[in-house]
């Protein structure tokens, strides 16, 4: 009688199978994901190019840089404008002009806004619902639920080195060094330091192409910067607002160097600030973090100040960073519409140089 085999794999065969295609899952996944990842990051590098045109475009219909609203007029003053980030006025040039249109900027400021917020009942909380994909960078895996439903936010402008702090061989500022337009929207201000005598006027500003003086090609004008979830707190101290307990970023004249020493050795975050960092793309009261610094390196920490006023009265005098999901670095558009990928090793006096619009300082390296 003729006994027949059976054809088939073996169980060794069939393991040895099952190995070789685990391997190459292992192999193949780290590809996958670098590629998706490369993707992400060039989408974000387009949405900082497309928001860096709408500074343009805003700078030829009213020869200033967008203006960032970041208190109420009826804060310290009479009014009731205001609470309103750079992101309103480039809204009709980023192709959002139905969102522009439905705000009046006249009254945002009022005492309900934050209640308007949360509600939804007003028109800045309407609009405030908007989920603008241009705002957020796709490798942000993280939304602030403080208040939820709100779009978020990824974008900064940049408020350069603080003025308050002396770069390396100057001193300090009485105006922003950055390039953004700023202003609480009120004349007077709380009784911190920054707000008084000659700092005064400074903490509202105006700021066109022809303060550029040290070159559009070689000076900042947006870059990106993580969120908080809302809880305030976190592992990853580039999502909190942190404070020294030296309280040296609000010492007129210190060192930069002294400033960042202090900061990244001594931070310690304050949930607070934290739970608002990224709250929303258009509500600003100074706590949301629209604006960013050139002091500490990227992907690092994030000094608000030491005294909450000290940030109501300008908000361009923090120490905010960027930082990213990107790996080695972040995205940053330059004033003259170009945009770079900036390393987390890019030289200290680069990056303050490339910050101030007017320091005339001149770049020693690549970035």
């Amino acid at each position: 009688m003729e006994v027949r085999k059976r054809s088939g794999f073996t169980l060794v065969e069939l393991l040895v199978v099952i190995a070789i295609i685990g391997v190459m899952v292992g192999l193949l996944l780290p590809a996958v994901q670098a590629a998706r990842e490369a993707a992400r990051r060039m989408q974000c590098s387009n949405h900082v190019k497309q928001l860096v045109l709408s500074f343009h475009n805003y700078h030829s219909v009213f020869n200033q840089m967008p203006i960032h609203m970041h208190r109420s007029a009826g804060d310290y003053g009479r009014g009731a404008s205001g609470n309103m980030s750079w992101y309103y006025g480039i809204l009709p040039h980023i192709e959002e002009a139905a969102a522009y249109d439905i705000l009046p900027s006249g009254l945002t400021g009022l005492g309900y806004s934050w209640t308007g917020l949360q509600n939804g009942a007003t028109e800045l909380g309407r609009a405030a619902r908007a989920k603008i994909g241009t705002f957020r960078c796709p490798s942000e895996d993280v939304e602030n639920s403080t208040i939820s439903g709100l779009g978020g936010f990824s974008y900064l402008a940049n408020a350069g080195p603080s003025r308050q702090l002396a770069l390396p061989g100057g001193t300090a500022s009485v105006r922003s060094r950055g390039i953004i337009s700023h202003s609480r929207l009120s004349d007077t201000g709380p009784s911190t330091a920054n707000c008084q005598g000659q700092w005064l006027a400074g903490s509202n500003q105006v700021v066109r192409f022809r303060d550029i003086l040290d070159g559009m090609s070689n000076t900042a004008a947006l870059s990106e910067s993580l969120v908080n979830d809302g809880s305030g707190v976190g592992i990853d101290r580039r999502r909190l607002l942190a404070y020294t307990p030296s309280g040296m970023i609000e010492n007129f004249g210190t060192p930069i160097e002294r400033v960042v020493a202090d900061g990244l050795a001594n931070s310690v975050n304050w949930r607070d600030w934290s739970r608002y960092k990224g709250l929303s793309w258009l509500y600003t009261s100074s706590w949301e973090k629209h604006l960013y610094h050139h002091v500490f390196p990227p992907n690092t920490i994030n000094v608000a100040s030491y005294y909450s006023d000290w940030f109501r009265c300008s908000e361009a005098d923090g120490a905010i960073t960027p930082s990213s999901n990107h790996v080695g670095g972040i995205q940053m558009a330059l004033a003259d519409g170009s945009v770079r990928f900036v390393t987390n090793s890019i030289n200290a006096r680069l990056w303050w140089a490339i910050g101030s619009r007017a320091d005339k300082e001149v770049l020693e390296g690549e970035f």
